[in-house]
């Protein structure tokens, strides 16, 4: 597990680096804002999901709110990769989806499918019920 979250966070770390490289061979003067602001709030919405299950990881098991909003976080690149890998036809585009599925897919079934109970506490037993004639 803290593999993966070291995972999610060098992912976290290399996701506002990669659309520069991407795009600095394609001239971007002219873009309209829109399309710009769209673009970097995806990225920041893509990096806030890996940053969260990196650092709420070990609370996620427990919580059910938090395995929800980060089962959420986590579709988000998951849907981006898809457009990506769907959308355009430049290889290093899609190759750039691909991962970005497979890392969402990944850190989903690492964190938030696998539902299971924290097993470190032994369970309490049941209580004892008591007879009214006794007391």
């Amino acid at each position: 597990m803290t593999l993966l979250r070291l995972l999610s966070f060098l992912i976290c770390l290399c996701i506002p680096l990669l659309p520069p490289l991407l795009l600095a061979a394609d001239s971007t003067r002219g873009l309209p804002g829109r399309s710009v602001l769209g673009g970097v709030l995806g990225t920041s919405l893509v990096c806030a999901a890996f940053l969260y299950v990196a650092v709420l990881a070990p609370r996620m098991r427990r919580a059910l709110v938090l395995r929800l909003l980060g089962g959420v976080l986590l579709l988000v690149p998951a849907v981006i990769g898809v457009v990506m890998m769907c959308s355009h036809g430049t290889p290093a585009v899609m190759l750039v989806g691909a991962l970005l599925f497979a890392a969402a897919i990944l850190m989903f079934s690492g964190f938030v499918f696998p539902a299971a109970p924290d097993r470190r506490q032994r369970p309490m037993r049941r209580r004892e019920r008591q007879e009214p004639a006794l007391s």
